[in-house]
């Protein structure tokens, strides 16, 4: 029952923040190891929400046409081991950069990255794909669905910011194109990847009914890999989308 009502506040608490998104994954989605590996060789369409492995900093939403302004993560149960959540400001990190111009002009075209949906993977033997995602994710679609799934890493405009980033994403979507991921974007995300590491300003590991909210629009966040202890309640956290702008970059509601 405590967790029940827990759920149901912390439901209450994103609606106040902004629109729940219920599209993608559900109004509240369950962040719990499934026993699965989603940066093993060959995973295809395999979330780290669902696995146990570390996420390097990203934001959330891999999609062009649907972006998502904050991300919510309330802790049912803490990791036995492992499992820190990090923080680190994508603006600060792009101010501080330092790189030269055909360096940051990789971070700011637009780059695929890889195409993530509902329907099972190819590695969860427990959510077999169904049909129209067998025909969807064939390889000659997803080429056509990757190459038009691209957008930057940042978005400017004007005194706006949008960061979204998830390495390995984008180094998937280039995979399946059949791409080498170009030496230039490499050096790109090594220098942004550093960046977010030093300028990390949150590492703790969230303990039973923590709460984080973060702007999915310029803070990145990441997790060290976990280890559930046979026996014990396994590291359970609840993850909320939420939109706060009717009108994005690039995005609108028409």
């Amino acid at each position: 029952r405590l967790v029940v009502c827990s759920r149901l506040a912390y439901y209450i608490l994103c609606d106040h923040v902004g629109q729940v998104d219920s599209t993608a994954r559900g109004c509240l989605f369950d962040v719990k190891d499934t026993d699965v590996d989603a940066a093993a060789k060959g995973a295809d369409n395999v979330l780290f929400s669902v696995s146990n492995c570390e996420a390097d900093f990203h934001t959330d939403g891999a999609s062009k046409d649907r972006v998502y302004d904050a991300v919510g993560l309330l802790c049912i149960h803490p990791s036995s081991s492992g499992g820190k959540s990090k923080l680190s400001n994508a603006s600060m990190a792009l101010d501080d950069l330092g790189v030269p111009k055909f360096i940051m002009h990789e971070l700011l075209r637009p780059t695929p990255r890889d195409v993530l949906e509902n329907g099972g993977s190819k590695v969860c033997a427990h959510r077999k794909m169904s049909m129209g995602n067998i025909l969807s994710r064939n390889e000659s679609i997803m080429t056509l669905r990757i190459t038009y799934n691209s957008y930057p890493i940042f978005s400017l405009d004007h005194d706006r910011m949008r960061f979204r980033y998830m390495r390995h994403w984008i180094e998937t979507a280039h995979r399946k194109l059949n791409w080498d991921v170009p030496t230039l974007l490499k050096v790109a995300m090594d220098c942004l990847d550093d960046k977010l590491n030093k300028m990390c300003c949150f590492d703790e590991k969230l303990d039973s009914g923590d709460i984080m909210l973060v702007n999915n629009a310029v803070i990145a966040h990441a997790r060290d890999a976990f280890e559930d202890v046979p026996g014990e309640p396994k590291r359970h956290l609840v993850r909320c989308w939420m939109e706060l702008q009717m009108f994005d970059l690039g995005v609108s509601e028409n």
